[in-house]
């Protein structure tokens, strides 16, 4: 994030993911098959977590874009851009035409975020190569926890991690299907020093 972004500065990725995750786990969320009620909880997270981007940057000049949004159609084209979720900073301009019309443009992405529950390393590896190709000073990918094959996960995705610039970080929760309201199965890490370190 640039020096003169102005936000607000109670900001904290971890008070935000582990926000969003409980309150989700209190939401009541139905479906009518163990992969409806997964599907269902997994966009449950994905609104939560963009109400609580929304929270932490107050102010015209911050737009939350997701997949699940509803606001951002009109000035940009859709509700989503080109990934999970974006955080922008947005400015107004008005056309070169006699008749001068205003629009709104990205002024500066601050954060881009990817949420894969897939239990896939692949996939995980594939939105770390789409996050790679933003320009964003903030870049988070949301994955499954991978049980008791952590650490090879981890060294797997640190050649993701590897070279990205800004600040790369990965969050873990469990499997929607495996929901249950416990604080510590979310797990967030920051690439640094060539590995993923614990965001404490």
């Amino acid at each position: 994030m640039s020096r003169d972004s102005p936000y607000n500065g109670s900001m904290n990725i971890q008070d935000i993911l582990r926000d969003s995750y409980h309150k989700t786990l209190k939401a009541l969320v139905m479906g009518t098959s163990p992969e409806s009620l997964a599907r269902a909880r997994e966009r449950a997270f994905v609104k939560a977590l963009a109400t609580q981007f929304e929270g932490s940057f107050e102010g015209e000049e911050f737009r939350v874009f997701s997949l699940y949004g509803r606001g951002n159609r009109a000035d940009f084209g859709g509700e989503q851009l080109l990934f999970d979720l974006e955080v922008c900073r947005v400015a107004s301009a008005s056309s070169a035409e006699r008749k001068k019309e205003s629009f709104y443009i990205v002024a500066e992405a601050l954060w881009q975020i990817e949420i894969d529950l897939s239990q896939d390393w692949r996939q995980v590896v594939f939105a770390m190569n789409r996050l790679r190709c933003g320009a964003a000073e903030n870049k988070l990918v949301i994955a499954a926890a991978p049980g008791s094959e952590r650490d090879s996960f981890l060294k797997t995705l640190a050649h993701g991690g590897a070279g990205c610039g800004g600040k790369f970080y990965l969050a873990t929760i469990p499997h929607p299907r495996d929901w249950e309201d416990d604080e510590d199965t979310l797990m967030i890490w920051q690439f640094a020093e060539g590995e993923w370190q614990a965001v404490t």
